[in-house]
């Protein structure tokens, strides 16, 4: 892991070398083991060393190819390495060294554009083509590496993180009004904007090329395949390649200099990361050192997992940690505003702001996490139309009989109510679907967003903009593309990586592999999810490394109850009294005071997203639109600035309601 800093003034200005710096300053913590920089003529690159793998030690970035024709800055690691070298010889190519930024070089000077599909592992890069005067960028399958860009057709800049484009005092701060309302709405759609209008992400899966002409344009290099098909005899076959990938999942993340953690909550998804990754140690396919895990521990009784986890760190002998969890407060929430300049932490990713010291004060620079596995594996609720849809009558209404009764957050609906939402509804037109939703009144805006924001970003029609579903896909496989295009994954890996930076920790996610995913895609649908068993591969695949009690467990630890008192912290309701988003004309506060009151004492059945992103943006617009140069975060009510939470029940809506680890 590192960060890199690229300024290109397409009109031909020499590089300004103070900006540059003031961009590599600005992710010092990301260059513990160094810095790079290289400028020439309108072209400044820099590059920010954290050594998490052997060969990273050896690495010089920017790195340059004998003729002086590519310079290239990489944040990344590459998986795949002795196939792409292999490859690469085959072709005749020099390979100078082991290093994956080499690699990455020569790939792109074999391959050019398709360079970035031949690669697998987590990565962005930039390329400079002294030649053809242009850069190249691209960003991994999954966007797991971090990649903010600007471009006015003047000047081009690309960063690891949001704020260090601002360097460069001529970048506009105008906000985004599309995502500001996105984020109100608590409904993340949008995978390439960010706060501000003028500062965009590279979105996963695509690359681009800047030349001189000015012009971006992002282009998909990779798309999951529907038409890809795995078929096997029986469960025990599926399992055994499932494992086989997961288990080249895992090891590839191990690759890392000194010791390895991994978090581990007591669910499913962590533990079998864990249990994996000891079994790949004893088999001596990775270093020898113990795996350290690091768990936090809760008294809340809806968070309380330290039974699965005594139990698994005891049956797999491990060298297990327990640091306290953070609770999230106002101070931290504007600390990290002002200092991204970007949205604020979540309640259910500051309480691991104690575990990644923690590890980092061990000497381990690398933790495993179990996140991605609920996108993937959690099965499709629209499976009923899918078997609707296959003329399969008779399964179709035993499981709408059964489910109907017995599945979490749809029990005492009649069977016939469960039909017509669970198997009809996904099969009726788009114009349909929002006509029905006209007829009931069902409102997409909420009420407390101002009408004319909703109109001038047209909200409505951006919250029910879904990626459209190609011809023979599946509902089951549509769900998975549906998590790989998601505004709020790419939302909360960059949240999760500027985190774990900023403590001199990467974390990696075996479950966010690009294998995993085109495996996943191509097997049948009841392979991920069976009748009420979620994550069915999976738990057939993890059966004797991990404890049976964690293998049968179907529920999660829920987190939500950490999101009310986290508000409850900064104020509750009377943090809102006064709101500049009012001021600025985006929402009506009593309203959404209202709502506060109505989803904070009911969030068992409501969506309470739309009451953390209102102040996630309200404590932005206020330190970092209103008032960029004011001090302190904005003080809470006393009359509730104690009152220590509530307690209770319930998940927010929303993929990130899953990424805290398990």
């Amino acid at each position: 892991m590192g960060g890199f800093a690229v300024i290109y003034n397409l009109d031909g200005r020499p590089a300004d070398r103070a900006v540059l710096e003031r961009m590599l300053a600005a992710i010092a913590h990301r260059g513990p083991d160094g810095s790079g920089q290289w400028i020439g003529g309108p072209l400044a690159m820099g590059y920010q060393r954290f050594h998490t793998t052997p060969e990273a030690v050896r690495e010089v970035q920017p790195l340059a190819d004998p003729a002086g024709r590519y310079r290239l800055v990489f944040d990344g690691r590459v998986d795949n390495r002795a196939e792409l070298a292999a490859n690469l010889r085959a072709r005749g190519a020099i390979v100078r060294d082991d290093t994956d930024a080499e690699l990455v070089l020569r790939a792109c000077e074999c391959f050019g554009a398709e360079a970035p599909n031949r690669i697998i592992g987590d990565f962005a890069l930039v390329l400079w083509d002294a030649a053809k005067r242009e850069l190249f960028c691209a960003r991994d399958p999954i966007g797991i590496r971090p990649f903010h860009y600007f471009c006015d057709g003047r000047t081009f800049i690309a960063a690891t993180e949001l704020q260090q484009i601002f360097a460069d005092p001529s970048v506009p701060s105008e906000p985004d009004e599309g995502t500001v309302a996105e984020y109100l709405s608590g409904n993340l759609k949008g995978r390439e904007d960010t706060l501000y209008r003028h500062i965009k992400r590279l979105p996963a899966a695509h690359r681009m090329t800047i030349a001189g002409g000015g012009k971006v344009t992002p282009r998909a290099y990779f798309e999951l395949d529907p038409q890809m098909r795995i078929r096997y005899r029986d469960d025990r076959e599926y399992a055994d390649h499932f494992r086989e990938i997961f288990a080249e999942a895992v090891r590839c993340r191990m690759r890392a200099i000194g010791g390895v953690g991994a978090h581990l909550s007591g669910g499913l998804d962590s533990t079998a990361v864990v249990g994996m990754a000891d079994l790949l140690r004893r088999e001596g396919k990775v270093g020898a050192t113990p795996i350290e895990t690091f768990s936090l521990l809760f008294e809340h009784p809806d968070l309380d997992e330290r039974g699965y986890i005594f139990e698994t760190v005891e049956m797999l002998g491990l060298s297990a940690n327990y640091p306290p969890p953070v609770p999230v407060d106002l101070a931290m929430c504007a600390e990290t505003v002002r200092r991204y300049r970007d949205f604020t932490e979540y309640p259910n990713g500051g309480m691991w702001n104690g575990v990644w010291p923690a590890a980092r004060d061990k000497g381990i620079r690398v933790l495993l996490t179990g996140i991605g596995s609920d996108e993937w594996m959690s099965g499709s609720v629209y499976v009923y139309a899918d078997l609707l849809r296959a003329g399969q009558w008779r399964t179709l209404w035993q499981r709408v009989r059964d489910d109907s009764r017995t599945l979490p957050n749809l029990k005492n609906r009649s069977a016939y109510d469960f039909f017509l939402r669970n198997a009809l509804w996904p099969l009726l037109p788009p114009a349909v679907r929002k006509f029905g939703r006209r007829l009931r009144r069902q409102p997409i805006v909420p009420g407390f967003i101002s009408p004319a924001l909703a109109r001038r970003v047209g909200l409505s029609n951006r919250l029910q903009a879904d990626p459209r579903r190609p011809a023979g896909m599946s509902f089951g496989q549509f769900t998975l593309l549906e998590s790989f295009t998601s505004g709020w994954v790419a939302h909360g890996v960059d949240i999760f990586d500027r985190s774990t930076a900023s403590f001199g920790v990467e974390e990696r996610h075996p479950f966010h592999d690009r294998r995993l995913y085109e495996f996943l895609m191509a097997i049948p649908d009841d392979q991920r999810a069976r009748d009420v068993r979620r994550k069915y591969i999976l738990r057939n695949a993890m059966r004797g490394l991990v404890p049976d009690s964690v293998l049968a467990r179907r529920d999660k630890a829920d987190f939500s109850v950490l999101f009310i008192e986290a508000l409850e912290r900064i104020g509750g309701e009377h943090f809102f009294d006064t709101m500049a988003l009012e001021t600025a004309g985006w929402v009506d506060r009593a309203e959404f005071q209202r709502m506060y009151r109505e989803r904070s004492e009911n969030y068992l059945d409501t969506n309470i997203w739309p009451l953390w992103t209102t102040f996630g943006l309200e404590l932005w617009y206020r330190l970092v639109v209103r008032d960029p140069q004011s001090q302190g975060p904005p003080r809470a009510s006393p009359r509730t600035a104690e009152t220590g939470g509530a307690t209770g029940r319930g998940a927010p809506r929303g993929e990130l309601s899953g990424v805290s680890g398990t």
